[in-house]
């Protein structure tokens, strides 16, 4: 989503998020293009529509206001036949109950969607922590929660979170939390490779369904704006490896545009075909 609002015009420093608001067609035209390639389940524009960054622009007064109307762009895009997904961005870094709060908020604010996205959450503690909250746990609505980590290779070169927790031990340590997905998405320097290693490792600790987002590279500035290098055909091409590891569910996080979800979807049709068939 957002390199997909810098291409439809969002400038540095400018809050994406309010675009819901603001420039609601564009957003709307941006999950439509995802739609028509071949996208079953879309994310609302809600990636960083919390207190604490809703704040530096003098909205956070408004932060109900931007993730309902959010929902309801993506739903028009998702259309009858299609899920939607509430955006949940990393918040929280003290661990303390006024940033409990603030997960809480933006619970009540995403409920009209299908289920909830905590993703690229890099500090495993942090997220344990919310998810043993009691408020986390209370709402009016049951909402399946889905959990996407990212990763990184540390000075040993083994993939880790930015706390220095493995696949294995955040596999393990979301066991039993009740949680209704575990996947990865996005990393510094992170490639397919690191992907498939990475959902292999979850698979060896856990029977939770598994989901796996990759970006399109590690992007080089250009001008004012972000390219990345993996190209569609590039990142498809792949695709049947990341299945045969057990994915319940395949996406694309930063640079993948509808442009590659379109190559993706004949990848994933074809697999469903005839593994339906067996």
């Amino acid at each position: 989503m957002g390199t997909e609002l810098q291409r439809a015009g969002l400038k540095y420093g400018e809050c994406g998020e309010q675009w819901n608001l603001t420039h609601p067609d564009r957003v709307r035209q941006i999950h439509q293009a995802y739609k028509d390639a071949g996208a079953r389940v879309l994310l609302t524009n809600t990636f960083q529509s919390n207190p604490a960054n809703l704040r530096k622009f003098g909205l956070e007064y408004k932060l109900e206001v931007i993730n309902r109307e959010a929902v309801i762009l993506a739903e028009s895009g998702a259309g009858k036949d299609g899920f939607v997904l509430g955006d949940v961005g990393p918040v929280i870094s003290n661990f303390d109950e006024m940033e409990f709060e603030a997960v809480y908020r933006l619970e009540r604010s995403l409920a009209w969607a299908d289920a909830l996205l905590f993703e690229t959450w890099s500090n495993s503690r942090a997220f344990l922590a919310v998810i043993g909250t009691q408020h986390f746990r209370t709402s009016a609505r049951e909402m399946p929660i889905l959990v996407s980590l990212c990763f990184h290779g540390d000075a040993t070169g083994q993939l880790a979170t930015y706390d220095g927790r493995s696949p294995e031990f955040c596999a393990r340590s979301l066991n039993g939390t009740g949680i209704n997905g575990l996947g990865v998405n996005c990393g510094r320097d992170i490639g397919m490779d690191e992907i498939i290693a990475i959902i292999r490792a979850y698979r060896k600790e856990t029977d939770l369904p598994l989901f796996a987002r990759p970006n399109a590279g590690t992007p080089t500035r250009v001008g004012d704006r972000w390219v990345y290098p993996r190209t569609p055909e590039q990142m498809a091409a792949r695709l049947p490896e990341l299945l045969e590891e057990g994915v319940s569910m395949v996406g694309g996080c930063c640079g993948t545009t509808p442009e590659h979800i379109a190559a993706f979807r004949p990848i994933m049709q074809k697999w469903n075909f005839e593994h339906a068939s067996k």
